[in-house]
């Protein structure tokens, strides 16, 4: 009974908080990039077209100005109008999230963790009240996830649809996907059967792909700006990757990282030489725009710290980062071993080894674009949490 109340009283602070949120910022000015993006969902709402589709001023996809655009013929196109779509889209994705947790998770305690370290998190809380492009991606994201846990193969195929229209770099989980359908030892189902999902939900990208006539983004200065120097590996990103999930999932990296073996420290030692090699900097494009940091967290660490201290920080965030994801590798490969490896987790660890592999050839890291890694990372540890712990009581289990 109280696991129940406490399922109902999350749900409804998860729809609540965001509007509160968002009344206590109605009318402030836009903020940074909130913008252009505002000007861009007006530029939507007065009347969709392909030559729209083809070169409207950003570099993320469509489906959010599409989306804003009809609110706005509803709400009206002001600043405060617009916004109030902002907190329901966050509820929704917060939402999806917590029943893709309940499912996988046995305690209401790691459940709860898991779902603060997105719900808490600075950028996750921003998003819930500006226009911007990111929490529409995250809530196709975690449909696609729900659908593989539920085993609704066209929930997934809505679910990667929405997240890669809306920001493209989100296509990292189609191959994902596939992987995930490859390396799972409970669903005995034909891979192909399993992971037609991934291929059906690509193609709406892949036909804006065809209408930008085979690049990644619109046709405007903005892509020629930041693509002028080609599509190309940057270590600095991948180090940013590597380390900042220490912080923000701190809740759930910590107390895995603590159950590591000391032969994981040797180990990890590598990729803090990796980091402090080549420490966490923001891309050429950046600079030139006059950022010189790529998000909260480096923000911090840049104003408190000489150079060395900040590199330091980065190496010893990979460090703890790469403890828990060293332990929690080793407890899944165990359970893929005695034929216990589900199609949902695998698809956790399949997505954010893909991210890792696909956003270094990004035109500009930031932490914000890590909400997906968050997201899979700290559910894949979540799991590793809810194995580890005691039996889960008649009080804590999830109803």
């Amino acid at each position: 009974m109280n696991a129940r109340l406490a399922v109902r009283v999350t749900q409804l602070a998860l729809v609540v908080g965001p509007l509160v949120l968002c009344a206590l910022v109605r009318d402030r000015p836009p903020w940074g990039d909130e913008a252009h993006f505002l000007d861009t969902v007006r530029l939507f709402g007065e009347g969709i077209s392909f030559d729209l589709f083809r070169s409207y001023p950003e570099m993320s996809g469509p489906l959010t100005f599409a989306i804003y655009g009809a609110w706005g013929r509803l709400a009206g196109f002001g600043t405060a109008e617009l916004r109030l779509l902002s907190p329901l889209i966050a509820s929704a994705t917060a939402l999806v999230w917590f029943a893709f947790l309940r499912d996988r998770l046995r305690s209401c305690t790691v459940v709860g963790l898991a779902l603060a370290t997105l719900v808490l998190n600075p950028y996750f809380i921003g998003l819930s009240v500006f226009v911007f492009t990111d929490m529409l991606a995250l809530l196709g994201l975690g449909l696609a996830l729900l659908g593989t846990s539920r085993r609704q193969p066209w929930l997934s195929v809505v679910g990667l649809a929405i997240a890669t229209c809306t920001r493209q770099y989100l296509a990292f989980m189609a191959p994902a996907m596939v992987a995930a359908a490859l390396v799972s030892r409970e669903d005995r189902q034909p891979v192909l059967r399993r992971a037609w999902p991934a291929v059906v939900g690509m193609v709406p990208l892949g036909l804006l792909v065809l209408l930008w006539q085979g690049q990644l983004a619109p046709a405007n200065a903005i892509r020629a700006s930041y693509l002028s120097e080609g599509i190309r590996f940057d270590p600095h990103a991948l180090s940013l990757y590597l380390s900042s999930p220490a912080l923000y999932l701190c809740l759930v990296v910590w107390p895995v990282a603590r159950r590591a073996s000391r032969a994981a420290i040797a180990l990890v030692a590598t990729l803090g030489v990796f980091v402090w090699s080549f420490p966490v900097q923001p891309s050429a494009a950046q600079t030139r725009e006059g950022s010189f940091t790529v998000g909260f967290l480096h923000r911090a660490a840049d104003w408190a710290l000489p150079e060395p201290g900040v590199a330091l920080v980065f190496v010893l965030l990979a460090v703890l980062n790469g403890l828990a994801l060293a332990h929690g590798a080793r407890e899944t490969l165990a359970r893929w071993r005695m034929g216990r490896f589900g199609e949902a987790e695998a698809l956790l660890w399949a997505g954010a080894a893909a991210f890792l592999i696909v956003m270094p050839f990004s035109y500009m890291p930031w932490e914000k674009y890590a909400l997906p890694l968050f997201m899979l990372q700290g559910a894949a540890l979540a799991m590793v949490m809810d194995r580890g712990g005691r039996r889960s009581t008649s009080t804590d289990r999830v109803p």
